[in-house]
């Protein structure tokens, strides 16, 4: 996310991952930093066993997450601590604006391009994108709504913890379209594990996550070549 905040594209058109890149490094740097100052624990994955009673006993006092927590938090949080918590949008980096991106994502609608009934989907599709089935959506499944204007449906515009989320949604940026981004999101957390637990400088660490970013990205880059010298 603080990498997106600085205008990094991840993976360029070419298929190729460019955490060597200025804005990338920028945002990496600064998340590395926040470890190395001490404002943030160093723990591994394996380390928070629960977040929730982590979180309540104070070993951490924020967490970056989604709206899919709210739930949880009001299950899981002791009932004399339900007052004490609280949900906002991300901070912006100096000069932009307010909220900071953050991420686009959650559940996707498709029609296949090799689909023998793409009318019939899409109707489905646009049935689905309605304001009343999204909000019909969130109360059986607490899932947020993409259309803005489902938001002033009573049970979500008066929900004190869903209203960082609406702001949030005005400056939303999507991860690149592609299979192997998860493969990637998890290398980007090994290597900036790597970056936090060891003496190696930030430079180093974002050159080694690139060259191996990139033989992830390998089979991609030839699907890229062939689809264009076929297109000759």
């Amino acid at each position: 996310i603080l990498a997106l905040q600085a205008g990094s594209p991840l993976v360029d058109d070419s298929g190729h991952a460019v955490f060597k890149d200025r804005r990338f490094y920028e945002g990496f740097d600064f998340y590395v930093q926040m470890f190395r100052d001490q404002y943030a624990p160093v723990y591994s994955r394996t380390q928070v066993a629960n977040r929730y009673l982590q979180f309540a006993q104070g070993d951490f006092a924020m967490l970056i997450t989604g709206p899919w927590e709210i739930g949880e938090f009001r299950t899981r949080l002791p009932a004399e601590q339900q007052h004490l918590w609280m949900t906002a949008p991300l901070p912006a980096r100096d000069g932009t604006p307010f909220p900071g991106v953050s991420l686009a994502g959650g559940s996707s609608l498709v029609v296949f391009r090799g689909s023998k009934k793409k009318d019939a989907a899409w109707k489905l599709v646009e049935y689905l994108s309605e304001p009343a089935q999204q909000i019909r959506f969130f109360e059986l499944m607490r899932n947020l709504p993409a259309r803005k204007s489902a938001w002033s449906a009573p049970v979500i515009r008066d929900d004190k913890h869903l209203r960082a989320f609406r702001t949030q949604l005005e400056r939303v940026t999507p991860t690149p379209q592609i299979p192997e981004w998860e493969q990637l999101a998890t290398l980007i957390a090994q290597y900036g594990e790597r970056a936090i637990r060891t003496r190696a400088t930030t430079e180093q660490v974002a050159a080694d996550l690139e060259v191996n970013a990139n033989r992830i990205l390998a089979k991609r880059r030839w699907m890229l070549a062939r689809e264009k010298a076929e297109s000759r």
